[in-house]
């Protein structure tokens, strides 16, 4: 799968944690009718998260876009764009560990 095409469009930017000795980015994301997801950026050289919503306030992506390779471009519908240079991505699906621990309080 390409980054272009990975299936983000509405999904929500839930958190992004940043190890900065490990040059690692993970994006904890919630795409519509999917599970939790990571988009995970490994030896990134280069970083930009603006937040300056000039369209209004919303977590949500709107496009993604690679203008060139290794920078990865992922707009959001609040108008921000998020920037990112980095020689390796991946997508993983999120496991919820939380889960077994609320059923058995049920």
């Amino acid at each position: 799968m390409n980054f272009t095409s990975l299936p983000l469009h509405e999904a929500l930017l839930a958190f992004v944690y940043v190890s900065w000795e490990a040059a690692r980015g993970d994006l904890r994301l919630r795409p519509v009718g999917l599970p939790v997801h990571l988009l995970v950026f490994e030896g990134f050289t280069h970083l930009e998260f603006p937040r300056r919503e000039h369209w209004g306030p919303s977590s949500s992506i709107n496009t993604l876009a690679q203008p060139q390779e290794g920078i990865f471009e992922i707009g959001l519908q609040s108008g921000d764009l998020i920037r990112i240079e980095s020689p390796h991505w991946s997508f993983i699906r999120k496991r919820v560990r939380y889960l077994r621990k609320f059923i058995s309080l049920l």
